[in-house]
């Protein structure tokens, strides 16, 4: 008996990469179907999700908005609107128009629990809606893996990869899908993790390839990451660390996996260590909000002061 699996999907919109989330947000009950005009892959097509109330008269400043402060919107994802209802009713026309270019279309639809505003993957012929990814290369050379949040409290490897892309490829959700709270006052922060602490579903290395093939997947997720994650913070992926944390310098004594890049001068300066890939990539992607390392020696505060970049040594 074969057992199929997906993993997700990989794709361009406007030329920029995306990866469709194998996980569904929510199913939806369409008032209308999907206009023919509107392009799709393998039966996904993108959508925008706009906020409750929304108007025919205010959705292009919505837009405008989104793409202040959001990486993943685009464009790409104004063709075809969804507006959430209680029932038939909707205050917006099955056709407006935002831009110069062809109206957007609108449908309105039910659905048994709130969703989120933002762009996400619709299924046409299941209602199914996904959200949407932005991929990004790894060019500093900073993670070990590209993770992906299965919402039950385990986390798998994210099967993306940018075409022609020579460097690991990590996948952000849309910043709209999050709102802070008193509860969840990080809700949306990306965060990436030294690849010494446990995550449940991943598999570690300490900065060393025998221990990652010798050792089975963590079955948990540690306290201090567990908390950020409560607090809603958004782990993309682990990253590299010297050799189980010890004071290696680049690259003479990187081994088993290659020394990140550090962004600054000309970008072959030694990034330190041990939390080497959290300095690298904070001061190399405008896309990362944050990442957690570990410092018993300076282990934090090196390689955020070779990166410049603000670093915090909690204490008890």
């Amino acid at each position: 008996m074969s057992q199929i699996t997906s993993t997700g999907l990989t794709l361009l919109l406007n030329g920029l990469p995306y990866f469709i989330s194998p996980h569904i947000a929510a199913t939806l009950s369409l008032q209308s179907g999907v206009p023919k005009y509107v392009e799709d892959v393998l039966d996904f097509v993108p959508v925008a999700v706009l906020p409750a109330a929304s108007r025919a008269d205010n959705v292009s400043q919505i837009f405008t908005a989104w793409k202040d402060v959001d990486d993943v919107f685009q464009s790409g994802f104004m063709r075809l609107l969804l507006n959430q209802t209680n029932n038939s009713d909707t205050s917006i026309a099955p056709d407006i128009q935002i831009t110069n270019e062809t109206p957007s279309a609108v449908i309105s639809f039910t659905t048994r629990s709130n969703v989120p505003k933002g762009p996400y993957f619709l299924r046409k012929g299941t209602g199914d809606l996904h959200q949407a990814y932005r991929l990004y290369d790894d060019t500093a050379g900073a993670f070990t893996e590209a993770l992906l949040d299965n919402n039950d409290g385990t986390f798998q490897v994210l099967s993306a990869k940018i075409p022609g892309s020579a460097t690991f490829t990590i996948g952000v959700p849309s910043r709209l899908y999050y709102e802070p709270s008193d509860t969840k006052p990080l809700a949306g922060v990306r965060i990436a993790v030294k690849d010494i602490f446990s995550l449940a579903g991943v598999k570690q290395s300490n900065g060393n390839r025998a221990w990652y093939h010798l050792y089975p997947a963590n079955n948990v997720t540690g306290t201090a990451i567990s908390r950020l994650i409560e607090a809603g913070a958004i782990v993309v992926g682990t990253q590299k660390l010297s050799q189980f944390a010890t004071s290696e310098v680049a690259t003479v004594d990187w081994v088993d996996y290659h020394s990140p890049f550090n962004p600054r001068g000309d970008g072959y300066q030694d990034p330190s260590s041990s939390s080497s890939g959290a300095g690298a990539s904070v001061a190399s992607y405008g896309w990362l909000d944050a990442a957690v390392g570990t410092d018993t020696g300076g282990s934090i505060r090196s390689p955020a002061g070779s990166a410049h970049t603000h670093s915090n040594q909690s204490n008890k």
